[in-house]
């Protein structure tokens, strides 16, 4: 490979560099920051667009810093611990204004990202990967990014908190000595797949995914961790596919309770292992902050891919009825439990819960005029039926929370002939790399 130089003129929204060349596509660089100069080769040829990995920094940016992290740049997580956390917050603000202008033809004011409280230490979810280590020995660590054969150790994941890390440590130790190999994705054997955690310091629950219907192994790696203090309970997942998704898979206990009770804003929210929910609880408590201030009054609050009724739940004083869509009978049944558990915080607010994908489930809902909607969908955005819908304008108020801004300015714009944007905030739920969650705040027009 020949060794080229150039300089880094902008970033792109997944948190890339984006170098240009005089004799061909613009390289896309990963762990450099916008204005240095930097030497690199060229790994993958796209026709409009090279990937390449960075070999040295020739002129570091101001805003460069010391990674906290032993093996940044070779685990697939934390591209930007290189970057100072002032510097991060900047550059999301600018991705967020950048998205609405160019795609959603929106030109509202940014402001500035509302910042973690602790950029480091905040993820209440992790998903470790069982592998070989270089000596030989099973490590549970992460894998390089992109590469789903081979498994990184690290000494300390610094974004979950340290109580995670005692017993990933105390797992890989039992690993070791009980002997058996872990998962090998390509021969499609070996046992050990996948170590989930979830939880906080205090308190989290514990759960191994292994190939084969072995309740008895699962127990022998994880019986130690009793000794901790926090873990509340233990489980495993027999996961006999070819992939790691957990997602259509039942959870079996061990011992001890798998559900988390988490609270946000005074609420409380009680999760399974696999139901979705913020992975920052202090991002997500300035979130629902953020949008009691704005939610009005109303008859009934939608609470749209409701999950298991966080923003619903959150929201509920301010509607005599909030109604939830989520496809996840589970997930459905746990906001009943959720909504009554928190009654009392809106003792004439009542609770519908349906079950379905939006797009089946919407058109047969008649929607009071005055309604508010809320809706948080995936990564790829709103259903293409569901913005159909939405584009006959039912909502006074539609909130739309997103963790992809470029996919919520896209649907933003194909609103834009109904709703107006008022107001837009984005919030840090993802340090130390380039994802940012961003609240718009749509209103009727007419």
């Amino acid at each position: 490979m020949v060794e080229d130089r150039g300089r880094v003129r902008d970033l792109t929204s997944e948190g890339l560099g984006v170098v240009e060349r005089g004799d061909g596509p613009v390289v896309l660089l990963p762990y450099v920051i916008t204005w240095e100069e930097v030497r690199y080769v060229v790994e993958r040829r796209k026709r409009q667009v090279w990937y390449g990995r960075l070999i040295a920094v020739d002129e570091a940016s101001p805003h460069r810093v010391a990674p906290q992290c032993s093996v940044f740049g070779v685990c697939g997580g934390c591209r930007w611990q290189m970057m100072s956390y002032t510097h991060q917050l900047e550059v999301k603000r600018r991705f967020v204004e950048e998205q609405l202008r160019h795609i959603g033809k929106v030109f509202v004011e940014v402001p500035s990202v509302h910042p973690s409280p602790s950029p480091w230490h905040y993820r209440n979810k992790v998903e470790y990967a069982f592998g070989w280590g270089a000596d030989g020995k099973i490590v549970v660590g992460f894998h390089p990014r992109g590469d789903f054969e081979r498994v990184v150790g690290v000494e300390v994941c610094q974004i979950v908190p340290p109580a995670f890390e005692a017993v990933r440590h105390a797992v890989e130790a039992q690993a070791r000595q009980l002997g058996l190999p872990p998962y090998d994705v390509r021969r499609h054997e070996g046992v050990w797949r996948e170590l989930l955690i979830r939880g906080t310091q205090e308190q989290c629950v514990v759960l191994v995914s292994l190939s084969q219907d072995r309740p008895d192994w699962a127990e022998a790696l994880l019986t130690p961790l009793q000794k901790l203090p926090g873990v509340q309970g233990t489980g495993y997942f027999h996961n006999p596919k070819r992939n790691n998704s957990l997602s259509d898979l039942a959870a079996q206990r061990l011992w001890g309770s798998l559900e988390l009770v988490y609270t946000v804003g005074e609420r409380q929210f009680e999760i399974g292992p696999l139901d979705f929910f913020q992975v920052n609880l202090s991002l997500a408590e300035a979130l629902v902050a953020w949008l009691r201030a704005r939610v009005p009054e109303a008859p009934v609050l939608y609470d749209l891919y409701g999950g298991v009724g966080f923003l619903g739940i959150s929201l509920a004083e301010r509607a005599k009825k909030v109604v939830l869509i989520e496809k996840l009978p589970s997930a459905v049944e746990q906001a009943r439990k959720n909504f009554a558990r928190n009654q009392h915080f809106y003792p004439e607010t009542s609770f519908e819960g349906l079950v379905g994908p939006l797009e089946k489930v919407w058109p047969s809902i008649a929607v009071p005029s005055e309604s508010v909607g809320i809706v948080d969908p995936p990564r790829e955005g709103l259903h293409p039926s569901l913005l159909k819908l939405l584009r006959q304008g039912p909502f006074a108020h539609l909130f739309y929370v997103s963790c992809h801004p470029a996919t919520q300015a896209r649907d933003i714009a194909a609103l834009a002939e109904v709703y107006d944007v008022r107001e837009v905030q984005p919030f840090d739920m993802f340090p130390q790399t380039a994802g940012i969650e961003n609240v718009a705040w749509l209103i009727r027009k007419g």
